[in-house]
């Protein structure tokens, strides 16, 4: 699992001004909205006594600690209140938790996990078509027990379509059938490529009919560790976006919001054949993502056998060696060693201007890469 991306948190009518618990990359986050209605992420973890700030309660701008009232400020995480202390007791420097930048979008609230100065963040996936009246969109929220590289790898995968989504192949019934030469595109944060293929017309009554001339074109790209799109063109003119956004909640289970967007049928009518069809692929893809053999990805291609239609999961993997060299991988052989001893944070921006914190950063692969939040720690 890496740090230092944005990563969906939970969905925008969710957070309140009660305290929502969320699990993500293995640590612990609490979300509240102010009184302003902004949106607020802070490490769970109360730095007096190790309470968990989510079963607290929102005082104002600030959480409050349900075990000696401790309240820290949502804005920068800084505790603005010791009740112990009296009125005028001065409240240590220590006394703080992380505090990670948000946003709302998409009708998805999320977090910014990682110290990176914003100018240096790498970016969320857009929806370029969600403010297009000829589009319509659905969300889909599930979860998997299943490890997040193998779930970003399986969206990426041209070949599996043919054997795992009836509606998509035709199960290996076509002689002719291959997956040709890939034109893998890349951008700064991700890999995708696109591919033409023949497939058979939608088994639902309302969705025949979309094949055009036989043949449609798919594929999906990614954003950094967490978020892709699948493109579906049924035919020149129906089109089918899938954005997926896929927050690792600890080594052994994803959670994924399933932002569908259509061209085609775009009354609200269509919204639950489609959101019943979404589900049925969502399903198929789960038998065999969840019972993969070795259950995290190897660590080596040599330990796989590749052919041609990988080298887009292949490019894949080398961005994510790019990620590790930056420092961004955290080390859960450290953390799992440590979680009933030690509580750790993901580390937040503010970890690079200010020192003096109580709980450490999480160990990351590499940690000689990260020399700046090193030196201010």
């Amino acid at each position: 699992m890496y740090m230092n991306f944005w990563y969906a948190a939970a969905e925008s009518a969710e957070i309140t001004d009660k305290p929502l618990h969320a699990k993500m990359l293995g640590q612990d986050f609490v979300l509240f909205r102010d009184t302003k209605g902004k949106v607020h992420c802070l490490s769970n973890v109360c730095v007096h006594r190790g309470a968990s700030l989510a079963h607290g309660k929102v005082k104002g701008d600030n959480i409050e600690c349900p075990y000696h009232g401790w309240q820290y400020q949502g804005g920068d995480g800084v505790c603005a209140k010791i009740p112990s202390l009296g009125k005028d007791g001065k409240i240590p420097a220590r006394a703080k938790v992380d505090s990670y930048p948000t946003q709302e979008r998409y009708g998805l609230v999320f977090a910014f996990l990682g110290d990176l100065p914003e100018a240096e963040r790498p970016p969320m996936m857009d929806i370029e078509e969600w403010n297009d009246p000829k589009w319509r969109f659905t969300t889909l929220r599930y979860e998997w027990r299943a490890d997040w590289q193998r779930a970003m790898e399986n969206s990426l995968d041209p070949a599996h379509t043919e054997f795992v989504h009836p509606s998509m192949g035709y199960q290996g019934g076509r002689e002719d059938y291959d997956v040709p030469e890939l034109d893998v595109v890349e951008h700064a944060w991700g890999v995708g490529t696109m591919t033409k293929f023949v497939s058979p017309d939608l088994p639902h009554e309302k969705m025949k009919g979309l094949k055009g001339e036989g043949q449609m074109e798919a594929g999906s790209t990614t954003w950094g560790t967490g978020q892709s799109v699948t493109k579906l063109h049924f035919s020149p003119f129906a089109w089918a976006h899938q954005y997926t956004y896929t927050t690792p909640i600890d080594q052994h289970h994803i959670k994924r919001w399933f932002v569908q967007g259509r061209n085609f049928r775009i009354d609200e009518t269509m919204d639950a054949p489609v959101n019943e069809r979404n589900l049925a692929v969502v399903d198929q893809d789960k038998q065999v993502v969840t019972r993969l053999e070795p259950f995290m990805t190897p660590a080596s291609n040599t330990e796989e056998v590749m052919v041609k239609a990988d080298a887009v999961i292949g490019r894949f993997r080398e961005k994510l060696k790019g990620y590790e060299a930056n420092g961004w991988r955290i080390d859960l052989d450290k953390v799992n060693a440590l979680k009933d001893k030690k509580a750790f944070a993901i580390p937040s921006p503010a970890r690079r201007t200010n020192k003096g914190w109580a709980l450490d950063s999480v160990p990351v692969v590499n940690p000689g890469a990260v020399t700046t939040q090193a030196a201010a720690e």
